[in-house]
C-alpha cells in the first residue's frame, strides 16, 4: 500500500489536531464511510470517556463564546470543546476536537485529545491526533510535551520517568525499521516552526497503518499518560512559577502554529477562530468572555 504525496502533504499539519467533540457523551460521526473503511470515532469516544472520568471534567463556554464550537467551510467542518476539572487539581484544561475533511483534501477524519497539565505536577502535556486518512489507511500523531525550566535530558530522573524504555519502545514499534518494507510511513514534522518547538524526541507521526494498529497505538498513548497522572506527586510550590511560565510559552507557540496552519488551510477569517478554539484560553488566543 503506497501513500500518495498529496496525502503526505495534507497530513503534515496533523500533530496539532484540527477540531473537537464533547468528551463525556457519544460523538458518533454522521459521515458515511465506504465499505472498506472504518471510522475510529468509537475508539475516540472511549478515550474521551477515560480522560473525562479520570479528571472529572466539565464543559466551559470558551469555544462557544469565540464562535468555534462548531464550524464549517467548503472543504472541512469541525467541532471544539474546552473542558476543565470540576475541582481544579491537575490541569490547565483539555481539548476534545474532531474534524471531517473533503476526501479530496487527503484526510477524512481528525480526532484530537490534547491534555494540558497545570503547574502543580511535572507530568508532560499529552497531545494526540488520529483517524482515517483515506483509502483504508489510518494515521496517528502522538507526543508527550516536555515541561519545566530545564532542558530535556539535563534531569535523568525526569527523562527516565517520562521518556524511558516503554516510550522509546512505542516509538520504535510505530516506525518501520530502516531498509524494511512496510505499509506505514513516517510523516514529516509540522511545517510551522512554533509547532516543532513543542516536539519531544519520542514524538510519533505515522500514516499507512491499519485500523487495529492505529487504535492500539492511540489507546496505549492515553492509558500510559493516565497511569503517570495516577502516580504523580505534586512538585514543590517554589518550582511551580517556573513551570507555569514555560507552560504559558508552550501554549502561545501552539496557538501561533495553529493560526498559521488553519489560516493556510481555511482562510484567515475561519482559520483564526479554529486556531483559538483548538488551543483553548491563552493570552493570545482568548477573544471573549468564556469561563
Amino acid at each position: 500500500m503506497r501513500v500518495s504525496s498529496a496525502l503526505l502533504v495534507a497530513l503534515a499539519g496533523c500533530p496539532l489536531g484540527a477540531a473537537f467533540a464533547p468528551p463525556l457523551i457519544s460523538t458518533s460521526s454522521s459521515r458515511s464511510t465506504s465499505s472498506h473503511c472504518m471510522s475510529l470515532r468509537p475508539v475516540y469516544d472511549e478515550l474521551c470517556q477515560k480522560v473525562g472520568s479520570q479528571f472529572d471534567l466539565k464543559y466551559t463556554d470558551f469555544t462557544n463564546v469565540i464562535g468555534g464550537q462548531s464550524w464549517q467551510c467548503p472543504t472541512a467542518s469541525g467541532t471544539a470543546e474546552w473542558l476543565d476539572e470540576s475541582s481544579p487539581r491537575f490541569l490547565t484544561g483539555v481539548s476534545f476536537l474532531t474534524r471531517e475533511n473533503d476526501p479530496a483534501v487527503g484526510l477524512v477524519e481528525e480526532l484530537t485529545i490534547n491534555v494540558w497539565m497545570g503547574p502543580s505536577y511535572d507530568t508532560p502535556h499529552m497531545l494526540l491526533t488520529f483517524g482515517e486518512a483515506g483509502d483504508g489507511q489510518y494515521y496517528v500523531t502522538a507526543d508527550y510535551v516536555p515541561r519545566g525550566p530545564n532542558v530535556l535530558g539535563s534531569d535523568p530522573q525526569y527523562l527516565d520517568m517520562y521518556y524511558g524504555p516503554d516510550v522509546q519502545r512505542a516509538w520504535s514499534d510505530a516506525y518501520p525499521p530502516p531498509g524494511q518494507a512496510s505499509d506505514s510511513f513516517p510523516l514529516r514534522p509540522a511545517y510551522e516552526f512554533e509547532a516543532r518547538l513543542l516536539d519531544s524526541p519520542c514524538r510519533i507521526s505515522v500514516v499507512g497503518m491499519d485500523a487495529s494498529k492505529a487504535s492500539a497505538l492511540a489507546t496505549q498513548h492515553v492509558e500510559r499518560f493516565l497511569a503517570w497522572v495516577d502516580q504523580a506527586e505534586p512538585i514543590p510550590a517554589r518550582s511551580r512559577g517556573a513551570f507555569n511560565m514555560r507552560d504559558d510559552k508552550l501554549r502561545q507557540y501552539f496557538f501561533r502554529a495553529q493560526f498559521q496552519l488553519q489560516a493556510r488551510l481555511l482562510g484567515e477569517e475561519v482559520g483564526s477562530v479554529v486556531a483559538a478554539a483548538n488551543t483553548g484560553p491563552t493570552a493570545e488566543a482568548y477573544v471573549g468572555g468564556g469561563s
